[in-house]
């Protein structure tokens, strides 16, 4: 039940209103099944039933028309959170994805989660608050986090930059407003938002890079080991280098981080990479430790498109000419000519953006059958159940996007 009641949201969602016979069709369901369905999805506020389709002339369809259901946007509304190593954003949005209201606010890399979890969530009661929504329409909270996630335990595991472990941070923003949470590697939850919202669209498998990773493939994000997260930039360049936060010498990150290019002379009156373009020799250096990371990456994880989130989507045109004319002889030769290079269209709110879509659906069933603590998720094409779920994961497959 709770995957098709996904199945009949995303369609109203992402293609307008529909027929219940038409609804029935495309989930593959019977009269009767899509009809339980949507009489519980009208009883909750989601969806309305509005006038007849039309033909493509504009014309009414003849006979007997049958009668449509539509999403209703404003019914519930669902809160993304991007927590970095120094900073929070937040973000509301309606069923449909469009942003409401956003607010964004600076922490100290060791502050006590707990203690940012409890500021974010007064964030998100002063946005309702700010904006006449109620809190309890609020129905679901997706939460991006630094460093790998336990998704059964819903804890960050380890975030090398702040020196967390452990942390439960689904856990403590329930506890705060009483609304499930789902929490994610901060990363993947930028890889997700571009593979379902932004400039991957369409394809099979992207590689997004903000220096922690993250690779989606078929739509769901990839786990290594379980719960782990694609940490590029902790691809070593030089055993011989400067020490990383993570106790490794010579990581990409110790090259590349924004706050080593800072030390290093770019300024922070402009784009990053703009302001390292003025620089030839520091701009050559950055661009070959780049490369040869995203080279390893592209060798072993076969995406079909790598997208460049963070100051790397703020880069001048020239690093990404650069990029498309240095990295491909370093790849496999069945990917030189089908790999594509973008910069991300989130920027750094890809985030807070992408757990817009983690869309929740109370009340239904987790696999050990219904409770208080079940939720219903969306992640793009896919609905899973929530805490019980586990994410997805699987092989990159070379090729073309749609």
């Amino acid at each position: 039940m709770s995957i098709h009641l996904g199945m009949v949201l995303k369609i109203l969602r992402d293609e307008g209103p529909q027929s219940r016979a038409e609804l029935a069709r495309r989930c593959g369901l019977s009269a009767t099944t899509l009809t339980h369905l949507t009489a519980q999805l009208l009883k909750d506020g989601c969806i309305a039933e509005t006038d007849a389709p039309v033909l493509p002339s504009g014309s009414p369809m003849p006979g007997r028309p049958p009668v449509s259901v539509r999403l209703v946007p404003s019914a519930h509304y669902v809160a993304g959170v991007y927590i970095g190593a120094e900073a929070v954003q937040v973000a509301i949005c309606d069923l449909t994805a469009q942003l409401v209201t956003s607010a964004a606010f600076d922490h100290a890399a060791n502050d006590n989660p707990l203690k940012l979890t409890h500021q974010t969530a007064d964030v998100l009661r002063n946005l309702v608050q700010a904006k006449g929504i109620s809190l309890g329409s609020l129905v679901g909270i997706g939460m991006g986090v630094p460093g790998p996630v336990d998704q059964v335990r819903r804890r960050n595991l380890l975030s090398i930059n702040t020196g967390w472990r452990d942390v439960a941070f689904a856990d403590a923003m329930e506890a705060e407003l009483n609304i499930p949470t789902v929490v994610e590697h901060n990363v993947t939850a930028m890889a997700l938002a571009e593979a379902h919202y932004g400039i991957g669209q369409g394809c099979p498998a992207v590689l997004y890079v903000y220096l922690g990773t993250g690779l989606v493939v078929d739509g769901m994000p990839f786990r290594p080991g379980g719960h782990g997260a694609v940490e590029l930039g902790h691809i070593q360049i030089d055993p011989q280098g400067a020490l990383c936060a993570c106790g490794n010498r010579g990581c990409l990150e110790t090259f590349v981080s924004e706050r080593v290019l800072r030390e290093r002379g770019a300024g922070s009156a402009e784009p990053l990479l703009a302001a390292l373009a003025r620089n030839p020799t520091l701009h050559d250096e950055v661009a070959g430790h780049f490369t040869t990371a995203l080279a390893n990456a592209v060798n072993l994880l076969t995406p079909d498109l790598i997208v460049l989130g963070g100051h790397f989507a703020e880069a001048p045109e020239a690093f990404y000419a650069r990029l498309r004319c240095d990295l491909p002889p370093r790849v496999l030769p069945h990917m030189r000519d089908v790999l594509r290079i973008e910069r991300g269209g989130f920027g750094n709110n890809a985030g807070a953006v992408d757990h817009l879509f983690y869309s929740e659906y109370p009340d239904e069933c987790t696999p050990d059958g219904p409770g208080p603590q079940s939720s219903f998720l969306c992640r793009g094409d896919r609905w899973l159940v929530s805490p019980h779920g586990h994410g997805g994961g699987g092989a990159a497959r070379p090729g073309g996007c749609a």
